[in-house]
């Protein structure tokens, strides 16, 4: 690769685990088979109940926001849209919870969707704990969490476009107009899930604010959510790993919700150093979770092992570590080091690339601090 600086091989890096066309082309054209599916099976089924409900629909998640990468181990690792369907149900008289059992919302969902699974030769299709989970192929799922909202308060919620057409998706002039976020009702938004014991519940969940908090990021922000990602997934190669909303919130805390400057070496950087000093509270109802402030809401937390975490602030070290041998070793030997040790390389896939022996080194001091900002 012909380059000159860090910044440009991380620049490349992005590049390289962007989702590709092709993933980005399966996941529309699944997006709106699963869309026309849902509207005309869920009418057709409340018409012969009496009453005609028509769901709207959201793309939440990194779908939404631009921070969507390609897997380094799949089918391990996938990239995931996640596609919330929201129906208007009628509610208790409290207001406390749908009258409608949250199983029969599944049980629907799953009597239209396992039928389009198998005609379009998709891998599987099943009830998930928190939504209904599609694997497309071993490379891509796509997530339907099931929602609710009182009739009198369901105004029109339309499909969200994604907020980045670099990602790979774009809006055709005729899809229908979309209205803003701001038209989701915050109050007894409730989502279907199924609990420890099996069962299907409702619980209260409104994901409009932390998706509008991270979809107004700039794309600076998203490059250093993005190659925190990539660093997970070579870390937890195996395994499940810290939730990307974990990382991107981490991210958030260290540097005090403010933007992100265009300098990713730095910007990185002090990230990793910050994670290295977090000290994070317990979770009060799991002892072995700690919690990071949801940057979108001050009540909230989000969730993390305190074994993974641990894992996290001791691999932030040497990868902050790597990043500055910039100061003193050439840019292939930083290179090769960051490569093999922290973000990967298939030997068919140049995720990091590799930079060739043909620069001068820079041979400044390492510096005698970091300090996070």
């Amino acid at each position: 690769m012909s380059t000159t600086t860090l910044n440009e091989c991380f620049h490349e890096y992005l590049k390289n685990i962007a989702v590709t066309k092709e993933v980005a082309d399966l996941l529309e054209d699944a997006r709106k088979k699963v869309k026309s599916a849902l509207t005309k099976g869920i009418r057709e089924q409340t018409e012969k109940q009496g009453e005609r409900v028509i769901p709207r629909f959201m793309r939440q998640g990194s779908a939404g926001y631009g921070t969507q990468n390609m897997p380094y181990n799949p089918p391990k690792q996938q990239v995931d849209f996640d596609y919330g369907c929201y129906l208007p149900l009628s509610y208790l008289e409290d207001g406390s919870m749908p009258r409608q059992a949250a199983s029969d919302f599944f049980d629907m969902v799953d009597s239209i969707l396992k039928p389009l699974a198998k005609e379009n030769g998709w891998k599987s299709a099943e009830k998930g704990k928190k939504s209904y989970c599609i694997t497309l192929n071993d490379e891509i799922h796509f997530d339907v969490p099931l929602y609710s909202a009182p009739p009198d308060k369901f105004k029109e919620i339309h499909d969200q476009s994604a907020a980045f057409e670099s990602v790979g998706f774009s809006r055709s002039d005729e899809e229908e107009v979309e209205e803003t976020w701001e038209d989701l009702p915050t109050e007894s938004i409730m989502l279907a899930y199924r609990d420890e014991d099996g069962v299907y519940r409702w619980r209260a969940s409104d994901p409009r604010l932390l998706n509008m908090y991270f979809m107004n990021k700039t794309n600076s922000d998203r490059a250093i959510y993005r190659i925190l990602k990539g660093w997970r997934d070579f870390l937890w190669v195996e395994e499940k790993g810290p939730s990307s909303i974990f990382l991107m919130s981490l991210a958030e805390k260290v540097n005090g919700k403010r933007p992100f400057l265009n300098d990713i070496e730095t910007e990185l950087q002090k990230v990793l150093v910050g994670i290295e000093k977090l000290n994070l509270p317990l979770n009060e109802d799991n002892c072995g979770e700690v919690c990071v402030e949801n940057p979108a809401d001050p009540s909230d937390t989000i969730k993390c092992s305190k074994e993974d975490f641990n894992r996290l602030k001791l691999s932030a070290s040497g990868f902050r570590g790597a990043i500055q041998m910039n100061n003193w070793s050439s840019l292939p030997e930083v290179c090769m080091v960051l490569r093999m040790s922290h973000l990967g390389n298939h030997d068919d896939d140049n995720r990091f690339p590799d930079v060739k022996d043909s620069y001068t080194p820079n041979f400044r001091q390492p510096p005698r601090t970091t300090r996070a900002g």
